[in-house]
């Protein structure tokens, strides 16, 4: 008697566990959540079109202007697209993004300064003198 007794005991624990881990009918089976990650998307490409200014720096007279400050300025945005120096025979060159029109500024040992608009295009077509004329 003593083994039905055991094997009912065994039974019993068995039923009471596996009571507490079945799902109820008719519900639909336990599942993990897993989360699930966003794939960022590329961004758009922008096409910045560059163009390179290239000129000289005169004086009233035409005489070069070495070591003055250029700055080239959107003048619809107000940005500052690009700055050089010219060299020693008043040259300068530089590869800034395109705008409509630009703003020149320019400064001798940072004291005198002129500023003057230029449509893109005329710079672009030749290498202008630019005249240094406070």
């Amino acid at each position: 008697m003593r083994p039905l007794w055991a094997v009912l005991a065994l039974a019993l624990v068995w039923a009471q566990e596996e009571s507490r881990t079945r799902q109820p009918t008719g519900a639909p089976p336990a599942t993990r959540s897993v989360p699930v990650r966003s794939v960022p998307r590329p961004a758009p490409e922008e096409v910045v079109i560059m163009e390179t200014l290239s000129g000289k720096v005169v004086e009233k007279n035409g005489t070069p202007l070495g070591g003055v400050r250029i700055w080239f300025v959107n003048k619809a945005t107000g940005q500052v697209l690009g700055e050089t120096r010219t060299d020693e025979k008043g040259n300068f060159a530089l590869a800034i993004q395109r705008a409509d029109t630009l703003i020149v500024r320019l400064s001798r040992e940072g004291k005198e300064f002129v500023e003057r608009e230029y449509p893109m295009e005329e710079l672009i077509s030749s290498e202008p003198e630019i005249p240094f004329a406070p």
